[in-house]
């Protein structure tokens, strides 16, 4: 499965074992994507019920909900999967050399799948019938505002596998998800299969196909970025052999 990456030393967003049946390991993240878009969707049709409270309060419940899922579920699945359920992740290690074509695939088509299959099911516990979207087409501020929240997203997810610090790294993905989402108009989907999901979806988390398209490429100019960012940061080198560059003190 991984070209460079270690399984004895990687313990989050890389399976521990890649000698798993990659139909296990995909599997898993499809019912891992497909909880995240239950609780994606499921805090949005719940804030819509509980309206009177204010939009902001709103706001708030599903970003805590949004990122507490995905803590809970990079921690109880990372070891099994990696704990992706976001085509990004899976996508920029396959860029990076270090996932095989045949796992990418069997990824990105069970998250997709697993998300379609979430935003169903909140559809279906909440009882609310699939209705279209209204929100107006985004503009190039909703459009950077998605790309400026993927690029934190992946920063972090990417900068926590380069540190080698994966014990905080499930928090740490949390912590950005709930301030990005709170603090940016597009709300920090920052996710294909949670944005593609939201085409079948129902309530405030719904998006109309225009929007996702452009959510979609505003996402992978993100994660691209990031990747950049990622690069300059952790050289490959020095990832490779397992340490950081050691700081240079100017007075020697």
């Amino acid at each position: 499965m991984t070209a460079k990456a270690d399984p004895a030393a990687w313990t989050c967003f890389f399976e521990q074992d890649p000698q798993l049946a990659l139909g296990r390991r995909a599997a898993v993240e499809g019912v891992g994507t497909l909880l995240l878009m239950l609780a994606v969707a499921g805090s949005g049709l719940a804030a819509q019920r509980l309206g009177d409270a204010g939009p902001g309060s709103g706001l708030l419940a599903g970003a805590v909900a949004t990122a507490a899922a995905l803590v809970g579920l990079i921690v109880a699945f990372g070891k099994v999967s990696g704990g992706h359920f976001n085509p990004l992740i899976t996508g920029l290690q396959w860029l990076a050399g270090e996932r095989r074509l045949d796992c990418t695939l069997a990824y990105l088509a069970a998250q997709i799948l697993g998300a379609g299959l979430g935003a169903g099911a909140a559809g279906i516990v909440f009882g609310s019938p699939t209705a279209l979207p209204l929100a107006p087409e985004p503009g190039w501020r909703l459009w950077a505002s998605e790309a400026l929240a993927t690029a934190g997203l992946m920063a972090v997810v990417f900068g926590c596998i380069r540190s080698k610090r994966a014990e905080v790294a499930p928090f740490a993905v949390g912590a950005w998800l709930t301030a990005a989402i709170v603090a940016t108009p597009s709300a920090s989907y920052a996710n294909p299969a949670v944005t593609i999901a939201a085409l079948w979806t129902s309530g405030p988390t719904a998006l109309p196909a225009g929007t996702v398209a452009a959510y979609l490429t505003a996402q992978l100019t993100g994660a691209l970025a990031a990747w950049l960012l990622i690069g300059f940061a952790y050289p490959a080198d020095s990832v490779r052999q397992g340490s950081l560059p050691q700081a240079t003190d100017a007075r020697s």
